[in-house]
């Protein structure tokens, strides 16, 4: 995992618990630190990842962050 990805695993679960418990000001600032880290990432970026953040499937790209995946994986959902 790289640099980025471990600091977007780190906002997406800050954004998982801060919209659990309804914190609009620091959910506000929990994604747009998800946006940054989201352009940050290389082209070589895993493109499950990308598919995730590009729908905004926060918690599935948490997951996947979090399962160790392959990072050859490619999304099936024709998109």
């Amino acid at each position: 995992m790289t640099a980025i990805e471990q600091e977007l695993r780190e906002a997406l679960e800050q954004f998982m618990a801060t919209t659990a418990k309804r914190q609009s000001e620091e959910i506000g600032e929990a994604l747009n630190r998800i946006l940054q880290l989201e352009q940050q990432l290389g082209a070589d970026a895993p493109a499950m990842l990308r598919h995730y953040l590009e729908r905004r499937s926060y918690q599935k790209a948490l997951d996947f962050l979090n399962s160790g995946r392959s990072e050859t994986e490619t999304p099936q959902c024709g998109h």
